[in-house]
């Protein structure tokens, strides 16, 4: 209600200038237009979200996998996610809090090594590769993060094999949740109109003040001579 009041008395005290500049504004108006009705229609996505455990070999650790130190095996992980992301690049903005779908991203994926870290300073130290996924149907989304994860899990298996490591003494990989599910993300449509009326309106009274300033600083030069 602030912000309406602020601005009625904006357009209240400069309604003349306004006016005068009504074109400008008119114009204004009608380029934000587009862009509102857009924002009407704009539809929710679908996300998914798995993560990909990289376990060392049981065999070298007496069979119990917490007296593994993970430093190799996160080291392992990292070659993988790179790999990973040289194969199938993502378009979509990386953020250290927000999930994929925050990003405004669309069917697109995102395969990164979490951080336990803040914003200001990364820090990885969990041997794992998570896998974020956004898609305009629940099947796309499916398909997409299987894809993602049965190729980090075979590329693990495969370059190691290739090195010359032997099955038993292989890092193993492990899908968590086992059956990753698919959730429905709406748009509040709502508040984006709201916010693109308020923008629309500012713009419309903010821009012929701004030119009718600059207009008249330019002419105060050649009143004085």
């Amino acid at each position: 209600m602030g912000t309406w009041t602020r601005l009625f008395y904006r357009i209240r005290a400069n309604a003349s200038t306004i006016l005068r500049r009504r074109l400008l504004a008119l114009l204004v108006v009608l380029m934000m237009l587009p862009v509102t009705f857009a924002a009407r229609g704009v539809e929710g996505v679908f996300y998914s979200r798995a993560d990909v455990l990289f376990l060392p070999p049981p065999s070298l650790f007496g069979g119990n996998l917490l007296q593994a130190d993970p430093a190799q095996t996160l080291s392992f992980a990292a070659i993988i996610e790179h790999r990973i992301n040289a194969e199938q690049p993502s378009t979509a903005p990386r953020s250290t809090s927000a999930p994929l779908y925050g990003t405004g991203a669309r069917n697109t994926h995102a395969v990164y090594i979490p951080s336990s870290g803040g914003q200001w300073q990364l820090s990885f130290s969990r041997p794992v590769i998570t896998v974020e996924v956004v898609a305009d149907s629940a099947e796309a989304a499916t398909k997409m993060l299987n894809q993602l994860v049965g190729r980090i899990s075979d590329l693990s298996s495969q370059t190691q094999t290739d090195n010359g490591i032997q099955t038993a003494a292989q890092i193993s990989t492990e899908l968590s949740p086992g059956l990753p599910y698919v959730t429905h993300v709406s748009v509040r449509n709502d508040r984006a109109v709201v916010a693109l009326v308020l923008l629309t309106l500012g713009l419309a009274v903010g821009v012929p003040l701004v030119t009718e300033r600059f207009t008249t600083s330019r002419k105060k030069p050649a009143l004085r001579t």
